[in-house]
Protein backbone atom coordinates (compact mmCIF):
# COMPACT_ATOMS: atom_id res chain seq x y z
CA UNK A 1 0.00 0.00 0.00
CA UNK A 2 1.19 3.19 -1.12
CA UNK A 3 1.75 6.59 1.54
CA UNK A 4 -0.69 8.23 -0.83
CA UNK A 5 -3.31 5.40 -0.37
CA UNK A 6 -2.73 5.15 3.44
CA UNK A 7 -3.22 9.14 3.77
CA UNK A 8 -6.56 8.22 1.90
CA UNK A 9 -7.81 5.88 4.21
CA UNK A 10 -6.81 8.23 7.33
CA UNK A 11 -8.69 11.28 5.48
CA UNK A 12 -11.67 8.81 5.07
CA UNK A 13 -11.36 7.60 8.93
CA UNK A 14 -11.22 11.12 10.26
CA UNK A 15 -13.84 12.71 8.49
CA UNK A 16 -16.17 9.39 8.81
CA UNK A 17 -15.56 9.98 12.68
CA UNK A 18 -16.04 13.75 12.45
CA UNK A 19 -19.89 13.45 10.47
CA UNK A 20 -20.45 10.21 12.51
CA UNK A 21 -20.77 8.12 9.33
CA UNK A 22 -19.76 4.86 8.08
CA UNK A 23 -16.55 4.53 6.43
CA UNK A 24 -18.13 2.88 3.17
CA UNK A 25 -20.42 6.15 3.18
CA UNK A 26 -17.45 8.00 3.62
CA UNK A 27 -16.01 6.85 0.66
CA UNK A 28 -18.93 6.88 -1.84
CA UNK A 29 -19.76 10.48 -0.86
CA UNK A 30 -15.62 11.16 -1.56
CA UNK A 31 -16.05 9.05 -4.74
CA UNK A 32 -19.42 11.09 -6.01
CA UNK A 33 -17.62 14.82 -5.26
CA UNK A 34 -14.29 14.24 -6.53
CA UNK A 35 -12.46 13.95 -3.24
CA UNK A 36 -11.03 11.15 -3.97
CA UNK A 37 -9.06 12.59 -6.97
CA UNK A 38 -8.69 15.99 -4.97
CA UNK A 39 -6.26 14.35 -2.82
CA UNK A 40 -4.44 11.96 -4.98
CA UNK A 41 -3.59 15.26 -7.07
CA UNK A 42 -2.74 17.48 -4.26
CA UNK A 43 -1.03 14.90 -1.75
CA UNK A 44 2.39 16.00 -2.11
CA UNK A 45 1.37 19.25 -0.67
CA UNK A 46 -1.55 18.40 1.63
CA UNK A 47 -0.60 15.49 3.51
CA UNK A 48 2.00 17.43 5.69
CA UNK A 49 -0.45 19.82 6.64
CA UNK A 50 -2.71 19.96 9.73
CA UNK A 51 -5.45 17.22 9.55
CA UNK A 52 -8.04 19.81 11.03
CA UNK A 53 -7.31 21.80 7.90
CA UNK A 54 -7.59 19.13 4.99
CA UNK A 55 -10.91 18.29 6.74
CA UNK A 56 -12.07 21.91 6.42
CA UNK A 57 -11.02 21.68 2.67
CA UNK A 58 -13.05 18.90 2.48
CA UNK A 59 -16.06 19.93 4.19
CA UNK A 60 -16.06 23.01 1.30
CA UNK A 61 -15.14 20.60 -1.54
CA UNK A 62 -17.96 19.06 -0.90
CA UNK A 63 -20.70 21.63 -0.49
Amino acid sequence: MTNREKYTIFLIEQFRFKRGISAKATYNLFKEKGILEYIGNTFEAIHTLDTNFVLSEIEDLIK
